[in-house]
């Protein structure tokens, strides 16, 4: 009995700690609740909700995915995982530009110089070639 009136308590008042930007009392007053019945849907949102202001998206995302997992027709739980994927695909985003050139800048390939001998060869294929071509045109 004394569980139905303290844990709507310690609810309300993580509720009142979220509005009020008080996000780790927060966590805290969703905490004593999830001691109690760890699969409470109200505490394992509001819990993860402030763990998600605070950055802990890991956390976040745990805690919203155990209070899907009891109700997964609740649309504020798809709505906050949601954002917190947005949320962190931004954050990768903005990761990948400041250290996009932290190795310095992809090399250039060289152009391939040619060796000598080899340019050297083809000429003198080439001149064999034109001085026969025309040693068989004079001869038809």
């Amino acid at each position: 009995m004394a569980l139905a009136v303290k844990n709507p308590c310690h609810l309300n008042m993580s509720a009142s700690f979220i509005k009020l930007k008080r996000f780790e009392e927060a966590i805290g007053q969703c905490s004593i609740v999830l001691a109690e019945d760890e699969n409470n849907v109200k505490a394992l949102f509001r819990r993860g909700k402030a763990r998600a202001e605070l950055g802990q998206t890991n956390a976040a995302w745990e805690d919203f995915l155990k209070a899907r997992k009891f109700a997964p027709q609740d649309k504020a739980i798809a709505r906050e995982l949601r954002l917190l994927a947005e949320h962190d695909k931004a954050v990768y985003q903005k990761q990948k530009e400041i250290y996009k050139g932290i190795f310095g800048p992809t090399p250039e390939p060289k152009p391939k110089r040619d060796n000598w001998l080899i340019i050297l060869w083809h000429w003198l294929l080439s001149s064999f070639y034109r001085l026969f071509r025309r040693e068989r045109h004079k001869a038809e």
